[in-house]
């Protein structure tokens, strides 16, 4: 990814509207480049961080509810993960006890000569 690609991810992120493969991207993009990560920095100080500070008594911190927003996405791809290969494991071994029954009834309908 480029940074004038995840530069244009930035505000999609903040209101998340990323698909998990954007964000995975964009979550890569920012871990590394420095530069990218100080733009989601000013964007979300100027975006919502500026909207928490009208709500809130004034002692706000910002810099760690992003940290903890990026920490909350990293956790979302990992349950999006995990639901992935729950979901492989479960389709493959019900295909094997599929085949396995087939072979069984087969082997039934042989013994009694239906076959």
């Amino acid at each position: 990814m480029t940074c004038v690609e995840a530069e244009k991810m930035v505000v999609p992120y903040m209101k998340d509207e990323l698909s998990p493969t954007e964000l995975e991207d964009f979550l890569d993009h920012i871990h590394t480049c420095e530069n990218c990560r100080e733009e989601l920095e000013i964007h979300y100080m100027v975006d919502v961080g500026l909207k928490k500070l009208d709500e809130a008594d004034g002692t706000y911190d910002i810099v760690g509810d992003l940290k903890r927003k990026v920490a909350e996405s990293y956790r979302s791809l990992r349950h999006i993960s995990m639901f992935q290969i729950t979901t492989y494991a479960v389709s493959t071994l019900t295909g094997m006890a599929l085949i396995v029954m087939i072979l069984l009834q087969l082997r039934i309908w042989n013994t009694f000569g239906f076959l």
